[in-house]
């Protein structure tokens, strides 16, 4: 069983810098798990305010100052993973990704190519965003969602993501049990280093349940939740798995970045919810500018998102094609192309 920990700021980060005994405590988790063979990765927060600590400077509002102390920080945290690991005699392995990373196809088989050497080599990663570079991830992003796109890609069985309540609260101060999109929620805000809330921990969750990961957000400062809910128990908030997506289509439907939108008519909208491929004929307008291979998504006449896929061709190509019987396309093109805009073997619908 692959299982991915996503752990934040708040619990990482003590007065003094990063909490070394938390730490520990979760790496000794992870370690038996990974003694009864399962296979473990760690989404960590926690370097902008490693560095904070370590240079005890006043907390920085520049942005090129709070990347600096993200690649100072990011040093700090690292050897504390690694010490804690190795006292349980395992070995780990950094991995710094930015959301580009996930939505790159090359990237992303590169990263797979990579964990699965990892994987072979019986070594953990430890993943964060690389905050020095990817400006978007301090000043925006957070790690929840990290957590999910890594563990879409990895095909992980396993997603926990720790706060420190727990799990997802209703207005009325209750547990929910089984996430339930109708209930309203309380508003928990964000931790003083943290960029993420109960919303974006939510998102991620619906998005790898919607790959066929099972996922809980629960209370992380009780590091024992993790086994727990590996063997079983229902800990925190759960969000059962919904289907199992392939990697590749999974990678179209929630990690890829669209380069464009196709608009269909109501009966190409139909044929592709019955399992059919995009014709050409089916297509209304184009918008935006992308090429042969690129992901777009597709949308029907009323707007709603029908899904997205990769395409056969580009848009200037589509442009003089769109709403074309497939027996013409060879005479407008100038020479024989594919039948079909956008297979249904490279689609999502959504």
């Amino acid at each position: 069983m692959r299982i991915v920990v996503k752990v934040g700021s708040n619990l990482l980060v003590g007065r003094e810098g990063l909490n070394k005994e938390y730490i520990m405590e979760l790496c000794r988790e992870l370690a038996l798990l990974r003694k009864n063979g399962h296979e473990v990765a760690i989404i960590t927060s926690g370097a902008r305010a490693a560095g904070f600590a370590l240079v005890g400077r006043g907390r920085p509002q520049d942005l090129y100052m709070k990347q600096a102390l993200c690649a100072v920080g990011q040093v700090q945290l690292m050897k504390v993973y690694e010490s804690a690991f190795e006292f349980y005699g395992m070995r780990v392995a950094q991995i710094l990704l930015t959301r580009d990373t996930f939505s790159n196809r090359k990237r992303y088989l590169n990263l797979r190519n990579t964990l699965i050497g990892l994987s072979e080599l019986g070594v953990i990663p430890i993943v964060n965003e690389n905050d020095t570079v990817a400006t978007e991830e301090i000043t925006l992003g957070d790690n929840d969602m990290l957590a999910s796109m890594f563990a879409i890609a990895w095909d992980a069985d396993i997603l926990i993501l720790f706060t420190t309540v727990d799990g997802v609260i209703d207005k009325d101060g209750n547990l929910v049990k089984k996430y339930d999109p109708s209930v309203e929620l309380k508003d928990l805000g964000k931790s003083s280093w943290g960029t993420g809330g109960i919303k974006s921990k939510i998102e991620g969750a619906l998005m790898a349940s919607k790959c066929g990961i099972r996922v809980t957000i629960c209370n992380g400062r009780d590091v024992t939740n993790i086994s727990r809910f590996v063997n079983g128990e229902e800990v925190g908030t759960i969000f059962e798995p919904i289907e199992r997506l392939k990697a590749r289509k999974a990678w179209i439907a929630f990690l890829s970045e669209p380069s464009g939108k196709v608009y269909v008519n109501e009966g190409a909208e139909q044929a592709i919810r019955s399992g059919k491929s995009l014709l050409p004929v089916g297509i209304v307008r184009i918008e935006g500018e992308f090429e042969e291979g690129d992901v777009v998504e597709i949308v029907g006449e009323s707007g709603k998102l029908v899904g997205r896929g990769v395409v056969n061709y580009s848009s200037e190509e589509l442009r003089k094609i769109a709403g074309l019987q497939s027996k013409e396309l060879t005479r407008v093109l100038g020479y024989e192309g594919s039948k079909v805009a956008i297979h249904i073997d490279n689609m999502w619908i959504a």
